[in-house]
């Protein structure tokens, strides 16, 4: 980036505020949030053993520092093709920007303007097929949830949304992330969103940050998209996919997925790069 870009909101406690820095960072360094609430100011970087699926976000946490609601902030850096970044918050909450989407964070990284460094990316290329998968019970009935990885010449995410209740219509989305679609008008501006009867729950954990929450079904006569909660749901694999701290080449297809199955695949994905798992 030509210059450090700065983003205020309300923290995902809905609480209270918080503010993030962008700063550039050298070649080759991956993406790093600073807390600079901290003596020291302690560093905590992207990566896959640090990541934490709590309530309904993700978080990474190092030795006791914790970065907490980091898969919008990520999934702007990510769509926009951006490797290396310093992300400087004052606590250990991010904010939430414009209707839980990560679109405040695209303006304010475009308005900082992102440069091409001197050195070529190095991409990990999914090498064969891998997957995921998990299950829950919905009216006495078991359904299952997979996340898929295979192969490809793109960094491309698929998802396919399917509530067993019908909340929310079946749905799905696709975006290869470097191909035609903008990202700052597609997945970027997707606004998050709850079921009706999580109401109450959701409320405790984010307080007024609830206004900007759409809530189904009602908020389906509401919507940018008719497919809005499948292009947010990618979003946030895509911000999750970003803790692996290494550019890929992979098609994901995520079929009723979360936050927790994301970063398993992500802890997958990184043995592979380790060369634990045969590949």
């Amino acid at each position: 980036m030509k210059k450090p870009a700065r983003v205020t909101g309300i923290d995902i406690t809905g609480r209270g505020y918080s503010t993030v820095t962008f700063k550039p960072a050298p070649p080759d360094s991956g993406i790093t949030f600073i807390r600079d609430d901290l003596p020291g100011r302690p560093g905590v970087e992207c990566r896959p053993e640090y990541a934490r699926a709590d309530h309904r976000w993700t978080s990474l946490d190092k030795e006791g520092v914790r970065i907490e609601h980091t898969e919008h902030i990520l999934a702007a850096a990510a769509g926009l093709g951006i490797d290396n970044l310093l992300i400087h918050a004052d606590g250990p909450y991010l904010p939430v920007v414009t209707g839980f989407s990560s679109g405040g964070f695209v303006q304010a990284l475009l308005e900082a303007e992102p440069v091409f460094q001197d050195r070529p990316r190095e991409y990990f290329y999914v090498p064969e097929a891998r997957w995921v998968m998990g299950s829950f019970d919905y009216g006495g009935e078991r359904y299952d949830s997979i996340l898929l990885a295979l192969p490809s010449k793109e960094f491309k995410l698929t998802y396919l949304m399917d509530y067993p209740g019908k909340q929310i219509s079946t749905q799905a989305y696709s975006f290869a992330v470097g191909g035609d679609e903008d990202f700052a008008l597609g997945p970027a501006a997707a606004r998050s969103y709850i079921i009706d009867y999580e109401y109450a729950r959701v409320a405790d954990l984010i307080g007024r940050g609830m206004e900007d929450c759409l809530v189904f079904p009602g908020a389906a006569t509401d919507l940018r998209w008719n497919n809005e909660p499948a292009r947010h749901k990618l979003l946030d694999l895509l911000g999750d996919m970003a803790i692996l701290g290494r550019a890929v080449k992979g098609h994901f297809i995520g079929i009723r997925t979360g936050h927790k199955m994301n970063i398993q695949m992500c802890k997958e994905l990184a043995k592979l790069m380790k060369g634990d798992i045969p590949s």
